[in-house]
């Protein structure tokens, strides 16, 4: 597995891990199942819809533009509106609603040409204060390591500072993701999320509905939880910076 292919509508399951080098060493890990599927011809399922109550499903609104509500896919296009490159069609990476409820610290999209090659990606990171940034960057052929400037409050524990190295690998049997967050040429975080593939089916969702029904509760649970523990640790509270509720990066160029 050494590219992002073109691949049929997933569920992922695997295993997330966080680990903070500085100021001091924390970490953990949990067990996750991401929806990998096609926003462009979205295929609905009776267990998983769009825009629709289910057990699972996708909400525009959860993504995209908070301000403006509408389909991710036409938001996309007007930020990318001048940006050369044939953007065809759109799978995404993230966390459905289960039961309505949902919270996706990252989704990630795959932009692909006609001819099903990646030609852009697409990092949308939420924080808990409802704020939203995206990160665009084209793919050139073969690529799977890309770097984003960090531009966006996402820990209480880390300024606004440093960039992200970020690499993605995905095919019809496996995803790999790794995030390195580096600050001032130091390793302050890392965060990786290995998973296995199950073709997405009705009966693959209703075993995974029973087996995951909790997850999204767990992972916004969980979120204070290890910000509690670094408070007592003595990690430093960073104060959050006024921004707009969405931002969106194009990165033009890389280190």
């Amino acid at each position: 597995m050494n590219k992002i292919n073109y691949v049929k509508n997933k569920i992922y399951s695997g295993i997330v891990k966080h680990t903070r080098f500085l100021p001091f060493h924390h970490s953990f890990s949990y067990k996750i199942s991401y929806f990998w599927f096609s926003l462009n011809d979205f295929k609905e399922y009776f267990l998983f819809k769009r825009n629709k109550f289910s057990f699972f499903s996708f909400f525009d609104n959860d993504h995209g533009q908070i301000e403006k509500k509408g389909a991710v896919e036409d938001f996309f296009r007007r930020k990318l509106r001048g940006v050369k490159g044939n953007f065809f069609k759109i799978k995404v990476l993230c966390l459905p609603r289960i039961l309505n409820y949902s919270f996706n610290p990252i989704s990630v999209y795959i932009l692909y040409d006609k001819r099903e090659i990646p030609s852009g990606v697409i990092l949308e990171v939420n924080n808990t204060f409802k704020e939203r940034h995206l990160y665009f960057s084209k793919v050139k052929k073969g690529q799977t390591n890309f770097i984003f400037d960090k531009n966006f409050y996402v820990s209480p524990f880390f300024e606004v500072k440093g960039f992200y190295n970020i690499s993605l690998r995905i095919d019809e049997k496996n995803i790999f993701l790794y995030i390195k967050y580096i600050i001032n040429k130091k390793k302050a975080f890392e965060a990786s999320y290995q998973g296995k593939s199950q073709n997405m089916n009705e009966i693959n969702l209703l075993r995974k509905f029973f087996s995951i029904s909790l997850q999204n509760i767990k992972v916004t649970l969980g979120i204070y939880i290890q910000a509690l523990k670094l408070f007592f640790k003595g990690a430093k509270y960073i104060n959050r910076p006024k921004i707009s509720k969405t931002k969106f990066t194009v990165i033009n160029e890389r280190r």
